[in-house]
């Protein structure tokens, strides 16, 4: 019986549009250009795949008992499980247009408010994390929200040796600004039409923040005792003891290069 050594686990948790996806994709990239074998497991995506199923059988979204419904049923959970690995192999355009609409990011918070909906990311969670084991993964990092306890459940089970844990929060209106593509100019410098939009997205970014804070299953909270930074300063060096959770504020005014590339100078320390 061959033996696999368990994957290092990073999770990026932390506040909507906090760039946290941007960040770990680069630290992916890196890794695998020095030939690390790395997974990258997108959690949050799951939900918005529970949102497009939701919504293609006509559940009402804003009705608690109705998502459960959904979320009890076998062959609703089958059909999205399909749907969870057809969209790992969609082009990135595709993926997005079906995945990353206004109305998929806000009703995530919704869906991902249920226990069940929780349960079922964890289940698919332990699945990718055996995949990874047998598939000789040196290092999983996972993107998605809530995840020290989720980390360090699935390090009880020993399905990996849970090292770090980064926690994104930033500015709601510098969050909007990024998203829409206005994050080159000052708000004051924008149109009337743009600052309603950036101001449009900044509330639904409070209000799922909100919302994810509050949730009964994995609310989304600051880490306790964490170390914190903001960006582009990372003053961090690994102390070599025990598992670390660090907190990354994003709200500066600065391009995505100025933004990915302290974490990504942090794991070349930490790997």
């Amino acid at each position: 019986m061959s033996v696999h050594t368990l994957p290092a686990l990073f999770t990026f948790d932390g506040q909507a549009r906090s760039g946290k996806g941007t960040v770990v994709h680069a630290v992916k990239r890196s890794l695998q250009l020095r030939s690390i074998n790395t997974m990258l497991i997108d959690a949050g995506q799951v939900f918005r795949v529970l949102v497009v199923s939701v919504i293609k059988h006509g559940v009402d979204v804003d009705s608690p008992d109705a998502i459960d419904l959904f979320l009890s049923d076998e062959q609703m959970l089958q059909e999205a499980k399909i749907l969870v690995k057809e969209v790992y192999h969609m082009k990135h355009a595709e993926r997005d247009a079906l995945l990353y609409t206004p109305q998929v990011g806000v009703n995530s918070a919704k869906v991902g408010a249920r226990p069940l909906a929780q349960e079922f990311k964890d289940n698919l969670l332990r699945k990718w994390l055996n995949d990874a084991i047998n598939e000789g993964c040196e290092v999983v990092l996972i993107d998605g929200r809530a995840l020290e306890e989720v980390g360090s459940t699935l390090e009880e089970e020993e399905l990996c040796e849970y090292r770090m844990g980064f926690y994104f929060l930033c500015n709601p209106q510098t969050g909007a600004r990024r998203t829409l593509g206005y994050s080159n100019k000052d708000y004051e410098q924008l149109s009337n039409e743009q600052k309603d939009e950036i101001d449009k997205m900044a509330i639904q970014i409070v209000e799922r923040n909100r919302s994810d804070a509050e949730r009964a299953v994995h609310p989304i909270v600051l880490p306790k005792n964490a170390l914190s930074f903001a960006l582009p300063d990372l003053d961090y060096e690994p102390r070599g003891s025990g598992r670390e959770m660090i907190v990354i504020d994003t709200s500066a005014d600065m391009t995505k290069d100025q933004m990915v590339q302290p974490v990504v100078k942090l794991f070349e320390k930490l790997i």
